[in-house]
């Protein structure tokens, strides 16, 4: 837990938590929360540099359990679902995101091509 207490953290009004490699960007609304926002931060700096798609899904998939209630409770949190945003001007993309929802999709329309032809 060292690494977290030097860790610089940016609070920011939306989104849940992003790791940017020398920052973290943290929900305002857990500033009060402290184990919560420590689990957070622990979780952000397990994300590794090099692209591994099960990791990274191993990783998002944990916490969210610990998640859930803060993200019903803040609707702000929900544009960290989404795997295309704008930040300070830039845009930013979620790989791993695109990716899921991309299966996602994939699969649905499999389901839906699939019940088409049985019925």
């Amino acid at each position: 837990m060292e690494k977290v207490k030097q860790l610089k953290v940016k609070y920011v009004n939306k989104g849940i938590a992003n790791f940017f490699g020398n920052y973290v960007e943290i929900n305002i609304a857990l500033k009060g929360n402290k184990k919560l926002r420590d689990y957070i931060i622990k979780h952000e700096l397990g994300h590794s540099e090099k692209f591994d798609l099960l990791h990274e899904f191993k990783i998002d998939w944990k916490i969210i359990p610990s998640l859930i209630w803060f993200i019903l409770k803040h609707p702000s949190t929900w544009r960290d679902f989404s795997p295309i945003q704008f930040r300070d001007k830039k845009i930013i993309y979620d790989l791993n995101l695109s990716i899921l929802y991309a299966i996602l999709i994939s699969l649905i329309i499999l389901a839906i091509l699939f019940f088409k032809l049985i019925y």
